[in-house]
């Protein structure tokens, strides 16, 4: 058992390590190859446009739920300003989710309710590759919250008693935390001077805290009385780690 483990942990550090190892060496291979093509590109200063904002959509949540309507992706948007050096952004990024379902069959009822929202603030650096082509990486340090419940009712069973002699109720919560550290890398093309498609990977270092518990309570079968809580649990999960995402979505920017 405890061979079992150590072999497991060990692994965990050599994956993590590999993605650390690959992200630099990306960025590393990265930066010396758009510095080699920058030199037969205009000036950063005349190659960039003078607009200083851009707004981007994320269609993850658009396209993915298209093909594929369990996918839960969030609705992200992305604010960049250009800074006075051309060749640097300010990025602000927000994303939420509202998701909400019911059932009800002859005196069962089940109902969810899934919220998630957050904010990235980050700052990017931008290497032009070709006219259309440009490359950036940067970081963004991101908050984010996210909250579900669960509610379900039915009728109640005693074996002792009438067979149906009350109401009972399980509510079930989930709420977490979570603060991350971000390293990217990115790539944006050129669809007219307004138009841009990109897409990044991230690398989050991230801290979480989760806090989960349930109640179960029960009330007369006829009593307009409430609900009283016979029983409940509460149990708090801290977690930290490291998360390769390589895939976060294309993102359809203006220019404005």
């Amino acid at each position: 058992m405890f061979v079992t483990l150590l072999i497991n942990f060990q692994f965990q550090i050599y994956m993590r390590i590999s993605y650390i190892a690959f992200l630099c060496y990306f960025l590393i291979s990265f930066v010396g190859f758009s510095q080699t093509n920058a030199r037969q590109l205009p000036l950063e200063a005349d190659a960039i446009p003078a607009s200083r904002f851009e707004l981007g959509v994320n269609t993850y949540f658009a396209i993915d739920r298209l093909f594929d309507p369990s996918v839960r992706a969030p609705m992200e948007l992305l604010i960049r300003k250009r800074m006075k050096q051309q060749n640097q952004m300010l990025r602000l990024r927000a994303f939420g989710d509202l998701q909400r379902s019911k059932y009800v069959e002859f005196t069962y009822s089940d109902e969810s309710q899934d919220f998630l929202y957050g904010l990235a603030l980050g700052y990017e650096w931008i290497k032009p590759i070709t006219e259309k082509w440009e490359g950036y990486y940067g970081v963004d340090l991101e908050g984010s919250q996210k909250l579900s419940f669960d509610t379900n009712t039915r009728d109640g069973y005693d074996p002792e008693a009438d067979p149906i002699t009350f109401r009972e109720k399980t509510h079930s919560y989930q709420h977490t935390d979570r603060i991350a550290l971000s390293p990217l890398v990115g790539i944006r093309f050129s669809l007219s001077k307004r138009l841009l498609l990109s897409t990044e990977f991230r690398l989050a270092n991230y801290m979480e805290w989760t806090k989960s518990g349930e109640e179960y309570a029960t009330k007369p079968m006829e009593s307009n009385e409430d609900y009283q809580v016979q029983t409940g649990s509460e149990e708090s999960i801290n977690e930290r780690g490291i998360r390769f995402r390589p895939y976060t979505g294309i993102f359809l920017n203006y220019r404005f």
